[in-house]
């Protein structure tokens, strides 16, 4: 087995910043495969150390373009196949067949780039139960220092906020008026209201807080890679497209990748981390001869390690809407000819305005039950409404404004699979949204909170009527459920960090029954948190670059 050296132990006469044709491939230390959420932070931190050499891969465009980073023009990134992989799922028969798409950031900043901007970072007790479920080291005490490592908060540092990190969180700059009655109506129902849904309390009504810097997106690329483009030792290439991990014997060597029509390979002498996201790093892996062998087999794919986890429990937050005209201008339908040019001045002298929403300004996270251990529900209010036309995003001229009901712990599961050993096809994504009776009984009892909400004192003068649901009859919020229900676009679970046959990781992030091999992106989640998950997705990055490091330095000493 070749010797793992540890980052400071250069090769004599090694160029630095060059990747080289196949046949002369360059070596590197570590190559991190996806410029995302997770692996913009790992090459950021692992760089950090000037004599580790580090190569980032990503197979998407860079990220700086106007509908990036300023936040109400997400809407219009989303239809670009240059921003977006657009991924289609198998029809969903739990929805009637209904064929959708599954949207994942195609550049720097993967998701962090594409999405509403949300920062949630779950309950604790959703990492209590990854360390309940034998992930040592994962508990919420146990990540809370990685939390509190990758941000800037508004709110100011304490004991569960961090004050000086890349990424900045901070409240909507130009909150709607709805926000303190939405927060009051939570209150007046007895859910109650938190001055901090990241801090202390996570539970009950509060402001949003967002990725984002002066009213500008803080995408990972942002926040981590910007700020350190001189760093020699870190070379970043979009638009490098891996097709395969190579191996020698067990042990992850390196990459085979497509840039500009051209084949390359690079070579890592600690190791490979994969970061492609929920949907493309079981399929790399499988790709790779990682995966079920019957799969693997149907394809011509030679197994490397048999393990029918990879791909596996693909877990979605599912949700559904309560929609309602507003007695108010949302902050689409106070737009137009006269309104829009003072909007877009606003912005551009202040950074405030519509221009700089969130896509959530207010949300709430409650209980449907008593004796549960924590919310199962989350409740967004969106002052924004747009409709797709002919696959473009249109503003909703009229004052419309939506409660979007989520639920936080689905009981759902899917798979990735393989759609033939061709790396550029994109991958099979079966989920059925509604596969489990039980997530549609627990949205319908959230639908009825969120009726209720519009009914209470602080709202009812802003609700002029209510559009859907229409039939709040059992049956009827079922049915309304069922035939409106709405993916949150979280992917996760497909590379599952689990101590038994049911995981493709350990609690360290090594893929299992190889070496110098780690996975470490949303695909790793044992059991998805409450609300938005990029929060999470940029903590498991941090402390992933951590225990690489140390694994790194224990097996060099062991060498």
């Amino acid at each position: 087995m070749p010797r793992l050296e540890s980052c400071g132990q250069q090769r004599a006469g090694a160029k630095i910043g060059v990747s080289m044709p196949t046949g002369l491939a360059e070596n590197w230390d570590f190559i991190v495969i996806g410029a995302g959420s997770s692996g913009a932070v790992i090459a950021a931190r692992l760089s950090e150390n000037r004599d580790c050499r580090v190569l980032l891969l990503e197979a998407g465009r860079d990220h700086h373009h106007p509908y990036v980073s300023v936040p109400a023009f997400m809407m219009f990134s989303f239809p670009r196949p240059d921003m977006n992989w657009q991924y289609i799922a198998e029809p969903d028969v739990s929805r009637g067949g209904k064929v959708e798409m599954w949207p994942a950031g195609k550049m720097l900043g993967g998701s962090s780039a594409l999405n509403g901007m949300m920062f949630v970072r779950g309950h604790a007790y959703d990492y209590d139960l990854w360390a309940q479920m034998g992930n040592r080291g994962w508990s919420h005490a146990d990540v809370l220092p990685y939390f509190r490592k990758l941000e800037t908060s508004d709110t100011g540092a304490n004991e569960e906020r961090g004050g000086d990190g890349p990424l900045a969180v901070e409240k909507p700059r130009s909150p709607h008026a709805l926000v303190e009655p939405f927060i009051a109506a939570f209150d007046e129902l007895g859910h109650g209201r938190s001055d901090d849904l990241n801090g202390a309390v996570r539970e009950g009504a509060g402001i949003c807080q967002a990725s984002q810097h002066r009213g500008v997106r803080a995408s990972t690329a942002a926040a981590y890679l910007d700020p350190i483009r001189e760093r020699t030792n870190l070379q970043v290439e979009t638009g490098a497209c891996v097709e395969k991990i190579l191996f020698d014997a067990n042990r992850a060597s390196g990459v085979r990748y497509r840039r500009h029509g051209t084949a390359l390979e690079a070579t890592a002498r600690n190791g490979v981390i994969l970061c492609a996201g929920a949907i493309a790093s079981p399929k790399l892996l499988m790709l790779s001869g990682v995966g079920p062998s019957d799969q693997l087999a149907r394809h011509g794919i030679d197994t490397l390690v048999a393990n029918d986890a990879v791909g596996e429990n693909l877990m979605e937050h599912s949700g559904v809407t309560v929609s309602f005209e507003a007695t108010v201008p949302t902050l689409t339908s106070d737009q137009g000819p006269v309104k829009s040019p003072v909007h877009a001045l606003n912005y551009l002298l202040n950074r405030k305005g519509p221009l700089a929403t969130p896509i959530g300004h207010a949300q709430a996270f409650v209980r449907t039950e008593n004796g549960l251990a924590a919310p199962d529900i989350q409740i967004i209010l969106s002052p924004s409404a747009y409709e797709i036309e002919d696959g473009k995003a249109k503003r909703k001229k009229t004052p419309q404004m939506a409660l979007a009901v989520g639920l936080c712990r689905p009981l759902s599961r899917g798979k990735i699979e393989l759609a033939s050993a061709d790396p550029t096809a994109p991958p099979v994504i079966d989920h059925q949204l509604f596969e489990n009776a039980g997530d549609v009984d627990r949205l319908v009892s959230g639908l009825r909170i969120g009726l209720d909400i519009l009914r209470t004192n602080a709202m009812k003068p802003y609700v002029a009527n209510i559009v859907a649901p229409t039939d709040e009859s059992t049956s009827g919020l079922a049915a309304h459920v069922r035939d409106t229900g709405i993916l949150m676009y979280h992917p996760s679970g497909t590379c599952k960090m689990a101590p038994g046959d049911d995981g493709v990781v350990d609690h360290r992030l090594r893929v299992k029954g190889v070496e110098g091999l780690w996975v470490a992106d949303a695909s790793i989640i044992p059991a998805i948190p409450a609300g938005n998950i990029n929060a999470t997705c940029i903590m498991i990055g941090e402390k992933a670059a951590d225990m690489i490091r140390e694994d790194t330095e224990q097996r060099s000493e062991a060498a």
